[in-house]
């Protein structure tokens, strides 16, 4: 593990964008769509703890960022009990959330307990990517797409899916 941190943040709306500076602190370590991935995965499962509260879940929430050599992971931490997500999919004016993280992501989850519920996602770092674009820039010979550079391009392509819906 590279770097570690816990949060918490009340339950109201202005926790959004304040969990969201908290990945301020990865800038420079996650390729740039990555950071830009999380932040809007991000948002989308803060947003839900807010809007979408068990009956027993109290006035905050938890926020875990666990960055690896990999990986990215970010865990909401609702204290109400027991949610179990239905399958992301294309909402109408609402509900695109999941469909955001499940497009946008690595891998995400939930763990539903009695007692609380941690959403979760990951997102690859990009590394390969950042030191293709350093190699480049250094005056190396461009080669092929990566697979980091892959998913760059399937991401981008999705957030400009998503663009039009989401205004």
């Amino acid at each position: 593990m590279i770097d570690r941190v816990s949060l918490s943040f009340p339950r109201d709306p202005d926790s959004v964008p304040a969990a969201r500076a908290a990945l301020a602190r990865f800038e420079g370590s996650l390729h740039p769509s990555a950071l830009y991935d999380a932040s809007l995965c991000l948002s989308e499962l803060v947003t839900n703890a807010v809007q979408h509260p068990a009956p027993e879940s109290g006035p905050e929430l938890g926020l875990e960022l666990s960055l690896s050599e990999e990986t990215l992971r970010v865990e909401v931490v609702d204290p109400g009990g027991d949610f179990r997500p239905g399958a992301p999919t294309e909402g109408d004016e609402r509900g695109w959330g999941l469909f955001i993280v499940d497009q946008l992501s690595t891998r995400w989850g939930t763990e539903p307990e009695p007692r609380r519920t941690v959403m979760w996602f990951e997102i690859d770092r990009g590394e390969a990517a950042v030191r293709a674009g350093e190699s480049r820039r250094g005056g190396a010979e461009e080669s092929e797409l990566s697979d980091s550079d892959d998913d760059d391009v399937r991401r981008s392509i999705t957030r400009l899916r998503l663009e039009p819906a989401l205004l």
